[in-house]
Order: C-alpha cells, then sequence, then structure tokens
C-alpha cells in the first residue's frame, strides 16, 4: 500500500511551511525568506532559514534541510507516511492508500500495524462478558470513560490464543505476532498469547502509534508479576520511549515544562485531573535517550518521584541525568506514603498543580535528602554532602546557571564562594571535553546519517557545487543550458552527480524542476540535505544582498553557468590529458609504438583551444 504522488502533492499545496513551521520556531522574515534559531541544534545566532517560495527549510549550520514532510518527520520523529498523516489531517485531506501487488509493506509498517490491530482487539475486549472485570477496575481506579479511550485502554482476555485466533482471522500469521512480542511459545513450539487475564495499556510513539504494551495484573491467580511489558523489538525501544508523551506533547510545548512520573497509573490520573503535560518513564530507570527525547520538546523537567528511599535514589540518579544532558530540572516531594496517582486522587489536581509551582531546585532536593541522612551531624558528613552538591553543579552546562548554584551553596551553608569554586574546578577537569559536549539539548536526536550530511556539502569539489547553486536559482532555464554541454556522470562528486541526474529526470519528464519532488526522489538523506543545502546556498550574494532578497540579474546567472561549465571540461581534458602522458611514458618503457598516444595529446590540446574559444548559446542545443 502506498498514499499516491497526487495526494502528497495536494497535501503539500495545502500546507503553509511558514505557518506550519512558525507553530514550533520563532520566525522573522529576512527579504524573501524567513530566519529563527534552528529547532534541531542548539546555536544563538538565527541560521535556520525558510522559504515559501520553494517550499523548503534549510539550517546552514546543522545542514539540516527538505520540505514540510521532512520537517515533520525530523519534529515529530516519524516516519514518512505518518509525517503525510499528519499533514493531511490537519489540512482536512482524507488519505487512501493504493495496493501494490509487488511492492509488499515495509517490515516496519507492518510491525505497526500488528500492534495497532492488538490494541484495537484489547479495547473491545472491554466490552465483553469478561472483559467488564478489567472495566470496573479501571474504573476503580477514578479513570473516565473518556480517558480509557484517549489512552486506548483495553482487557486481554484469560484465554491462550484468544489474540492469536483474532489475528489469524485477520489474515495475520503467529510467527508476525512473535516479532512484536504478543505471543510465546511452549517448548514444543505451540503459541500461545503472551498477555492473558491483564488490564492493557498501549505505549504509543511520539507520533501516536502503538508500540508495545504494558499489562497489569488482575486476578490473583496470575503467578507472574504486578507489571510485564512487552519486550523489545524494532519499534519498540523502552528506553527511548516514554509513557503518554504522544498525549501531553502540545501541553508541554505550551507550558514549556513537564512533569515526570513513574507509572502508567501515576500517569493517568495526573493527566485526567487537569496536568496535560506529564509523561512517565514507565518503571524504568530515567535515561539520557529519555531526556533527549524531552529535550524536543522543553528544557524544563519537573521530577515527581514516591516519597520513599527507592524514589528518593531514583531521582538522585535522575537529576545529574539531566543535568548532564543540559536541561533544567526541578523535583516535588510528595507527602509521606503517596504517589502521584494517590495524591491527585485524594486532593485533587489543583492540589497538583500548586506541588509544581513550589518545586524545589536540585540542590534544596539533595540538601533535604542528605539531612534526612544524618550528613549534617559531624563536619565531615558536611564537608561529603557539600562536596556532592558540587559534584553535581558541576555537571551544569551552562556556566551562568553554574554560579548562581555555587552561590546559593554558599549562602546556604556560609561558605566562600572562592572555596566552593576551587572544589568545582577539581571537577569540571575530571569531566573530559568530548563527554560534556556529547549531549546538546536539540529537538531531535543526532544521528549518523545526520552527520554526514553535514559533512557531505563542504566535500564537492567548488566548481561542482558553483553549478548546482547556478542550476537551481533557475532551474526552468539553467537545466536545459548547462546539460547540453555536460553529462551527470562527469560530475566526481557522487551527491552532486545524483542531483544533478535528477535535475535532468526532471525536466525531461515534465518541462520544470520542482524541488520538492527531487527531495522525494533522492536515495539517501545525504542527497536530500545537499539539495537544501544547494537551494539556500549562500555562495550566490553577500549576506547584504540577501538580506534585501536580492538574487543573480539574468546577464550574471548565464555568466556564471558559462565560466563554470568551462571551468569543468577543461578540468576533464586535462585530467585526460595527465593519464595519456602516464600511458605515453610507460609505453617508451616498455619499448612500445608512441605514436597513438601523440596523436591523442593533439587531440585533447585541440579541444582545450576550441573551449577556450567557445561562446555559449542561450538556447540549448538541438
Amino acid at each position: 500500500m502506498r498514499i499516491p504522488e497526487e495526494t502528497i502533492a495536494e497535501i503539500r499545496r495545502a500546507t503553509d511551511i511558514i505557518e506550519y513551521i512558525g507553530m514550533f520556531v520563532k520566525l522573522k522574515k529576512r527579504g524573501k525568506n524567513y530566519i529563527g534559531l534552528c529547532p534541531f541544534h542548539s546555536e544563538k545566532t538565527p541560521s535556520f532559514n525558510v522559504s515559501a517560495d520553494k517550499g523548503m527549510y534549510y539550517c546552514f549550520g546543522c545542514h539540516r534541510g527538505g520540505d514540510v514532510i521532512k520537517f515533520v518527520m525530523e519534529w515529530e520523529k516519524a516516519s514518512y507516511v505518518e509525517a503525510i498523516e499528519i499533514l493531511a489531517e490537519r489540512a482536512g485531506i482524507p488519505v487512501q492508500r493504493i495496493n501494490e501487488g509487488f511492492q509488499p509493506a515495509s517490515e516496519t509498517e507492518t510491525l505497526y500495524s500488528i500492534c495497532s490491530l492488538a490494541a484495537r482487539f484489547f479495547y473491545r475486549s472491554l466490552n465483553s462478558e469478561e472483559g467488564k472485570f478489567a472495566l470496573d477496575y479501571f474504573r476503580s481506579r477514578g479513570f473516565s470513560d473518556k480517558t480509557i479511550t484517549t489512552f486506548g485502554l483495553g482487557y486481554s482476555p484469560r484465554g491462550w490464543g484468544a489474540l492469536l485466533q483474532h489475528a489469524e482471522q485477520e489474515g495475520v500469521k503467529p510467527e508476525t505476532l512473535e516479532k512484536v512480542g504478543l505471543i510465546r511459545r511452549r517448548d514444543d513450539g505451540t503459541p500461545y498469547d503472551t498477555f492473558r487475564g491483564r488490564a492493557m495499556f498501549p505505549i504509543f510513539s511520539p507520533s501516536g502509534r502503538v508500540v508495545a504494551f504494558g499489562a497489569r495484573k488482575l486476578y490473583d491467580d496470575d503467578p507472574l508479576g504486578k507489571y510485564i511489558n512487552s519486550s523489545e523489538t524494532a519499534i519498540y525501544q523502552k528506553s527511548k520511549i516514554l509513557y503518554g508523551l504522544s498525549q501531553a506533547k502540545e501541553a508541554i510545548r505550551e507550558r514549556d515544562s513537564v512533569a515526570l512520573v513513574e507509572g502508567y497509573a501515576d500517569l493517568i490520573s495526573v493527566y485526567q485531573s487537569g496536568t496535560r503535560n506529564v509523561v512517565a518513564s514507565s518503571g524504568t530507570a530515567l535515561t539520557s535517550e529519555q531526556i533527549q527525547l524531552i529535550s524536543r520538546y522543553t528544557k524544563s523537567i519537573i521530577l515527581v518521584y514516591d516519597a520513599d528511599a527507592a524514589g528518593t535514589a531514583a531521582m538522585m540518579r535522575g537529576v545529574d541525568l539531566i543535568l548532564e544532558g543540559g536541561l533544567d530540572v526541578r523535583i516535588i516531594q510528595l507527602p509521606e506514603g503517596e504517589d502521584p496517582d494517590s495524591f491527585v486522587r485524594k486532593n485533587g489536581g489543583g492540589a497538583f498543580e500548586e506541588l509544581l509551582k513550589k518545586a524545589a531546585t536540585f540542590v534544596d532536593f539533595k540538601a533535604a535528602a542528605f539531612l534526612r541522612e544524618g550528613k549534617f551531624e559531624s563536619p565531615e558528613g558536611r564537608a561529603e554532602a557539600v562536596r556532592a552538591l558540587v559534584q553535581t553543579i558541576a555537571v551544569v552546562k551552562d556556566p551562568l546557571k553554574r554560579s548562581f548554584f555555587i552561590k546559593d551553596v554558599a549562602e546556604k551553608y556560609r561558605l566562600y564562594e572562592s572555596t566552593l569554586y576551587s572544589e568545582l574546578e577539581k571537577y569540571l577537569s575530571k569531566v573530559p571535553d568530548h563527554f560534556r559536549s556529547s549531549f546538546v539539548p536539540s529537538s531531535v536526536p543526532q544521528m549518523e546519517e545526520s552527520i554526514e550530511a553535514k559533512a557531505a556539502p563542504n566535500e564537492i569539489p567548488y566548481d561542482e557545487r558553483e553549478l548546482l547553486d547556478v542550476a537551481l536559482e533557475d532551474p526552468d532555464v539553467m537545466v536545459p543550458f548547462i546539460f547540453t554541454y555536460l553529462q551527470p556522470s562527469e560530475l566526481t562528486h557522487s551527491g552532486a552527480s545524483e542531483v544533478a541526474r535528477l535535475l535532468v529526470e526532471e525536466f525531461d519528464e515534465k518541462g520544470s524542476v520542482d524541488v520538492n519532488q527531487l527531495l522525494s526522489k533522492a536515495s539517501s538523506d545525504v542527497v536530500r540535505q545537499l539539495i537544501a543545502d544547494v537551494t539556500f546556498s549562500p555562495h550566490q550574494l553577500g549576506s547584504r544582498w540577501e538580506e534585501v532578497g536580492a538574487r543573480l540579474n539574468d546577464e550574471r546567472i548565464w555568466e556564471q553557468a558559462s565560466g563554470v561549465i568551462k571551468r569543468l571540461k577543461t578540468k576533464m581534458l586535462q585530467k585526460e590529458r595527465e593519464e595519456n602522458q602516464r600511458q605515453l611514458k610507460d609505453a617508451s618503457l616498455k619499448g612500445e609504438n608512441p605514436l597513438p598516444f601523440f596523436e591523442r595529446d593533439k587531440e585533447i590540446l585541440q579541444k582545450l583551444k576550441e573551449l577556450g574559444k567557445l561562446q555559449f548559446s542561450r538556447a540549448p542545443k538541438e
């Protein structure tokens, strides 16, 4: 199944790229483009450009770029199809996929589909006679019908093959269910449902696709743990997922902060009480990948954990990890014996919001924990506690913030700031530079392909880069002119050669060039980002001219195109001559006839002479 190209084109036309990206990036008009701070890497000077005319964005800092579909993929961490569906829903355009028998769905798409099928089955099972027991359980937790629907809560029947049988009726083989952990096998190979007789909590990707499940014990005779979760699969790595993020992300952006709780029920109760900017680590220890995921939406985290020893220890570890990630962190200390779920059920959403407002700094939180442990009852203990506070301050990336935290500790314990700075320097010198800079908060993870893409534009020979600059400045005119004299295969850089080939193919097919179509046909993200980089090329004009929306005048663009064609053709002939002279030398050493090489040398020299005199015609040759 695929989405027709005409539908994709309609979605692009219906989406104002300035308006859409402007929801996430503060854009300011400059000349013909809009600029802002890049959402994909940390920067102080705007290098992120958006062009309404071209329907593209590009960052000259991190070299990410593309059309509005690519932006959604990067921002939402969505697949290509997901991004199209997100934009289609916003534009009110129905998306119908067409069958292609020869093109099966990708493995990833198949796994997503299976998880979605299972989630619908579990949800519908709540309304069965057996499922009423699970529905009563959810209602006993105070979950409303709307909340149950919002989070897709469900029930897995107690039978050994209820889901298995349903899936087979839908044409799904047991082997496929096994790939997402929905079935297991006995020693004799017989398949059976993994989750039986349990309340089901679908786990969603940030873009809203089901990727896994959490299952809560309901029956006393169930021998397994209170909660069991899906095993990791190709679409689910628990260290990279936050429960509830799909439902909470808009509120997180709006409030520019996120409350982080521990379990499914904690999150759902807090969300239902009115605090929508909440996510859960799903009972796992907080990971750097999860922090990186949060950094796409906000730089401010409020930790909310149980007020027991285990909860305090988890927060201690989480605080350091968050600070290492370059984010701000505050902590809520719940009353003894309470968790977020019980607190909001007992006190209401308003009381929880008050706790958020009074969240403590990590300095106050750690100091209170050390006080409870009796660390401040002796000089040795006080020194150990203060050193621990300074050690945590050392991982704060912002020097100004570090100085304020040092001042806070100095005032709190009546110490000289100079003494604390001396201690701070010890810890700063122990943190390797490569580690301290390895986690720069950004809107998307730093992937290997992005590193390649960043380097790729700079590796292109200058003349080949200039050729693409001119071709994309006015492609409908320049493509037929340039590639009358040059073949895409003559370009030495593989990326430049592919872009040139795509330009020619697009022009030959349609008589014009749509840059967005080039992006969709490119073979890799490296080539797509090269297209975006060249489209927003800073080499054509000085920055002052760019600010007023100037472009190459008609005469100069022809001169530039003619010049770069001559230089490239000259280099090719010179390289050919060098190779011919090498062969001539080899032939002489071997006693072979050198005459053919002398003749070839004369031909090449004649071509160079003719090239020097060549006057280019603006009309392509027939």
